[in-house]
């Protein structure tokens, strides 16, 4: 098996462990708002730093929003500190929330529901659309607009609709994938920029008739994940 496969194989595995685990029922979320939102932090919080620190602080804005019982006439200052006062002491976090939320309840014929939104978009050929959009709240950016992005298409297998210009939609790089690309030989420069990276390994992935998607999930997995696959390996 080659390497470039061979790393997609582990994206299956991020699938089956990680995402199934996310959304355990993929219909039901489309219905709930609510559990969208949370799917949708849980991209959204994960933005460089340790996973407890992320964990941590979407926890806790989740509880802010609970207790709070918000409509789209929310009061941004009150909610903000609220989320203060409950922990989420980042400021970058609670502006990406507040943004969020002013996001969320301008999608009324959605039902409110992002992932709904997502997954309409989608089908109707206008990923780019829903990129955009994301990428413009505020500490998304291309990384965490495309996390999100690659990860509902891969829950709901979407990819088949995309065009070949539209998985750069769904590449989110990261230092893993990175350097992953790196040591298979898919850059050759370590200082590449972000769009060469995604050009040259959905390229690479097309050539080998591998899912760009999964090859960049399963570049983190290996990446992030090592210490654990090894241990399995033992």
């Amino acid at each position: 098996m080659n390497k470039i496969k061979a790393v997609e194989e582990y994206g299956r595995l991020y699938l089956d462990r990680i995402l199934k685990q996310q959304i355990a029922d993929k219909e039901s979320i489309c219905k709930d708002w609510y559990e969208a939102l949370k799917f949708f932090f849980s991209k959204s919080f994960y933005r460089g730093r340790k996973d407890e620190l992320s964990e941590r602080f979407m926890q806790a804005a989740l509880k802010t929003l609970e207790e709070s019982r918000l409509d789209k006439n929310f009061d941004r200052a009150i909610l903000d500190n609220r989320l203060s006062a409950n922990g989420v002491n980042n400021g970058r976090d609670r502006q990406m929330v507040l943004e969020t939320l002013d996001f969320i309840y301008s999608l009324e014929s959605y039902g409110n529901n992002i992932v709904k939104y997502t997954l309409n978009l989608v089908k109707e050929g206008k990923i780019k659309d829903v990129f955009q959009t994301l990428d413009k709240i505020f500490a998304i950016g291309d990384k965490l607009a495309a996390l999100y992005l690659r990860d509902v298409v891969l829950i709901y297998d979407l990819e088949k609709l995309l065009k070949p210009d539209e998985f750069k939609y769904c590449q989110p790089i990261d230092t893993w994938v990175k350097q992953a690309a790196l040591k298979l030989g898919i850059i050759s420069l370590r200082g590449e920029d972000t769009e060469t990276i995604k050009s040259a390994i959905i390229k690479s992935c097309f050539d080998d008739k591998v899912s760009p998607l999964l090859f960049n999930a399963g570049a983190w997995m290996v990446g992030a994940k090592s210490f654990e696959l090894l241990i399995e390996k033992l």
